[in-house]
């Protein structure tokens, strides 16, 4: 039960700081529709959320692994609720560039003490366990829009403040947990001990870490963060500026596919648990192009809808299954494996929708929209150079399993 608690709590945890970032893509169609940005400066703020966080990510990640601080977990949700909360209250752009830098730094920060500490907690069920905790991503971006969407038309853009709230409160009780965080830790920690002792001769050897594997799975992530953001970025503008709806309809769209987003990362986290975590990956790929097709050319707001919900699977499915499967490749640095997979899933993209805004200012939405598709294509093919956990290849001792229980 403690261990579940756990995880619940960290999965709300992870709700609380990517509210922000679901929040942001929201709000940039309201900053274009007013006047104050065009696609490019729209992207500029993108890059401004994600481009320090990327870098920053993996450092903490690398940190963690040598000096826990789960009080960073706090400090994390509370900076980066800053940007957005701010944002309503500024009109120069840089002073937008400024305060959005500072909530991907609390970005940064978050996710890879909130990653550890989630594979902590997830026991045998890496991918399940997993899931939890990053359906709670999912589950933020879904929200922030619909918060947007309310706070805005409600209270002006000044609304904006509101996201304060559920961060200071959650940064709270991320605090009042740390003891029990760190007690489940040092129990699991005897545990294992003491298997590793009563196995005696048939332990296996510490588990090596395989970097070449990694390495692969990153330039897969990478590939996948590119489409990632740019569907995060471009769906609500893709319904405004193609079918013509109201921006806060179109904002409401990205709510839809955040919510699918949501139910796929905890169907492919279960998945992948029961059939393989490099099946699944492969499977739920493989089916972005076709429906993405669908989408770009469907004349109906209906059906141009209804295909979120196939995209946010083929985008989402494999989301967990990819951090946890990063984990598996470096079981001796998981902060880091999670700030660069988790990092580089929520970031990097990022980076490069200003690239993206700058095609579409100049060619049109659709020509942004196509790079996206080849992205996809790209990500499909390397799903299938990366290799299985060497627990698949060789089978580990049953005293080793046991240990995971």
């Amino acid at each position: 039960m403690r261990a579940d608690r756990l995880r619940y709590m960290m999965m709300i945890a992870h709700i609380c700081c990517d509210i922000n970032q679901g929040a942001l893509n929201a709000i940039i169609p309201f900053l274009v529709a007013g006047g104050t940005l065009n696609y490019t400066a729209a992207g500029g703020l993108i890059f401004a959320a994600n481009f320090v966080s990327s870098v920053v990510q993996p450092l903490f990640g690398y940190l963690g692994d040598k000096y826990s601080r789960p009080w960073l977990m706090s400090l994390g949700i509370l900076m980066s609720s800053i940007g957005v909360s701010l944002l309503g209250f500024l009109n120069n752009y840089w002073a937008m560039f400024l305060v959005i830098s500072i909530g991907g730094i609390g970005v940064a920060i978050f996710h890879p003490e909130g990653g550890r500490n989630a594979n902590l907690v997830s026991g045998s069920k890496k991918g399940t366990g997993m899931s939890i905790f990053s359906v709670g991503g999912n589950i933020g971006f879904s929200i922030g829009p619909v918060m947007a969407a309310t706070f805005i038309p409600w209270l002006g853009l000044k609304g904006t403040v509101l996201f304060f709230i559920p961060a200071a409160i959650m940064a709270v009780v991320v605090l009042t947990q740390i003891p029990a965080l760190n007690r489940f830790s040092e129990q699991m920690a005897e545990k294992k001990k003491a298997l590793s002792e009563s196995a005696g001769d048939s332990a296996a050897p510490p588990p090596e870490d395989d970097w070449p594997a990694f390495g692969k799975l990153t330039a897969t992530v990478v590939a996948r963060s590119i489409i990632a953001q740019g569907m995060l970025t471009f769906i609500p503008l893709f319904f405004m500026g193609i079918l013509f709806l109201p921006e806060a309809d179109s904002s409401l769209r990205l709510s839809v596919y955040s919510v699918s987003c949501a139910l796929a990362t905890l169907a492919g986290g279960r998945l992948a648990d029961k059939f393989g975590f490099n099946r699944i990956i492969r499977i739920f790929t493989t089916g972005f192009i076709p429906f993405l097709a669908i989408f770009l050319f469907a004349k109906s707001v209906i059906l141009a809808t209804l295909m979120l919900i196939p995209l946010a699977f083929t985008i989402n499915g494999p989301y967990s299954t990819m951090v946890a499967l990063g984990q598996k490749f470096l079981p001796n640095r998981i902060g880091l494996s999670s700030g660069i997979t988790l990092g580089i899933a929520i970031s990097l993209g990022g980076v490069v929708v200003p690239i993206l805004g700058k095609m579409a200012d100049t060619y049109g939405l659709m020509s942004a929209m196509y790079i996206v598709a080849a992205a996809g294509i790209l990500t499909t093919v390397l799903t299938y150079l990366i290799p299985k956990p060497r627990e698949e290849r060789v089978p580990l001792p049953e005293a080793v399993l046991e240990e995971e229980k």
